[in-house]
């Protein structure tokens, strides 16, 4: 990696550096956004009971009647507590879009084994971000809205860091006293991330018993570390998955209102609806791009590592091979248990998984495919890759809305406070069924939900139970 740095070119380097403004752009979009972001549904639920119950007794009341995700329960209910919890709510959303490119950064840099240098790692930790962000079904859903954003992205952070720690250990980390270190700090991201949703239990769980597996079959010293970090997520994700209100969740659904499909029906349109969400995130030109700069870059440090006297050892396909499997059945669940595809903040951390895989994966086929063909190494195919993944990021559906949505975060700002003050002033006039203006067009990247016209709807329940008045609903269009 290091002969990498030294060996660019001129116009590489040039190319590079927009691309390092290109992700800053990117990402300093996203996080101005935040200011304007506002509470939405199940947030003023999780804040009525912060007020009323204390932070405790509402980690009991959701753990009795709502779930086991204890990480979710415990960080939501805290960032509900401040009194202006409108102004709290901007900065969330900062620091999970700063931290998801820090952990990318982070285990880049220790797949790398520290070569690549500090900059370079937080430069392609700013691209993966990017790529993340244009990839997500919902960004509102899995960065703005605190219900889905503590849910499931959280837990993708978290699981970034375990994965750069758990490579750490694996490759440069030799003094017992750093793996001693770095065995208590996987082990403490383990709790939270299993605490955090059942997506990210499973899929963390497969990640640690592969580890083990593979240390105890290859014998390596690592093993006990492994077996330790199983041994810890099995404790948590049985005080996770044996709460009370779980199974009280789950009997709901059979009185849920929401038309589903039959069992067998949901079992024929699962395959499809999996194919049809790989082909959607292998249109993205973006991917295929970076892939491809990846496997030229490599080409040599990879060669040596796939081949065995000039033959390629196709032992190395079992891990392209294991990534679609697993995402395949973390898919599973959603038709398994709602009969519907998970929900898109869900589909994040499938999302994810399909990322991280993606790289060593596509690297190993083409190697598989070229088999051997040094003349498909060519370094002058570099430059122009690195020109269309700048423009093909920036382009990105996702990320082109969040431009558009900068005037239209502005004016959701304005409304939002409009009926913010609404409801004070009529609560002070003694109204207690208070009717508020509907949003004009709210902005897609921020906007996640609304309450109804119906008051009975239970995000205007939320929102009633936290201002303490009889109801809530939406009345007339907004402002224009």
């Amino acid at each position: 990696m290091i002969d990498l740095m030294n060996s660019l070119t001129r116009t590489e380097k040039i190319l590079i550096g927009g691309l390092a403004i290109a992700v800053t752009a990117i990402l300093g979009t996203f996080i101005g956004l935040s200011w304007f972001n506002y509470p939405a549904a199940d947030d003023f639920c999780f804040a009525a009971k912060a007020r009323d119950l204390g932070f405790f007794e509402a980690q009991a009341f959701w753990r009795q009647h709502w779930s086991g995700r204890y990480t979710l329960n415990a960080v939501w209910t805290a960032l509900m507590t401040p009194a202006d919890m409108v102004t709290a709510y901007r900065f969330p959303p900062m620091i999970l879009l700063v931290s998801t490119w820090l952990g990318f950064s982070f285990l880049l840099d220790r797949m790398a084994r520290g070569q690549l240098g500090k900059l370079f790692s937080l430069l392609l930790g700013g691209i993966a971000t990017a790529l993340f962000i244009a990839g997500i079904p919902d960004v509102a859903q899995t960065f703005y809205w605190q219900g889905g954003s503590i849910t499931y992205q959280l837990a993708n952070v978290l699981l970034l860091f375990l994965a750069g720690l758990l490579a750490w250990r694996e490759t440069t980390a030799k003094s017992r006293g750093l793996q001693i270190l770095i065995f208590w700090i996987a082990g403490g991201l383990t709790i939270a991330i299993i605490g955090a949703n059942e997506i990210s239990l499973l899929l963390t769980g497969s990640i640690l018993c592969g580890g083990a597996g593979y240390a105890l079959w290859t014998r390596r010293n690592s093993r006990v570390f492994w077996i330790g970090l199983v041994a810890i997520a099995l404790v948590a994700a049985l005080i996770s998955i044996l709460a009370p209100g779980n199974y009280q969740r789950y009997s709901g659904i059979e009185t849920d209102p929401m038309l589903r499909p039959t069992p067998w029906l949901a079992a024929l349109l699962y395959l499809p609806w999996v194919v049809l969400r790989i082909l959607y995130w292998l249109s993205n030109l973006s991917l295929w791009l970076s892939g491809f700069i990846l496997l030229i870059t490599t080409f040599q440090l990879a060669r040596a590592r796939l081949y065995t006297d000039g033959q390629f050892k196709k032992s190395f396909l079992l891990l392209p091979a294991v990534w679609i499997s697993l995402i395949f059945l973390l898919s599973a669940i959603g038709f398994l248990i709602n009969h519907y595809p998970l929900p898109e903040r869900a589909e994040s951390v499938i999302y994810l998984l399909f990322l991280i895989g993606w790289p060593p994966s596509f690297v190993i086929i083409a190697h598989w495919l070229m088999n051997n063909n040094a003349g498909c190494h060519d370094r002058r195919r570099v430059a122009p890759a690195l020109a269309l993944l700048m423009v093909s990021l920036l382009g990105a559906p996702n990320i082109f809305e969040a431009y558009k949505d900068a005037y239209r975060g502005y004016r959701y700002s304005q409304e939002m406070q409009a009926r913010i003050a609404d409801i004070q002033k009529a609560k002070q006039q003694g109204e207690v069924d208070i009717m508020v203006a509907s949003l004009s067009r709210p902005p897609r990247t921020l906007f996640a939900t609304d309450i109804a016209t119906d008051s009975g709807n239970f995000r205007n329940q939320c929102l009633s139970e936290y201002y303490q008045v009889k109801s809530i609903r939406l009345g007339a269009s907004a402002r224009p």
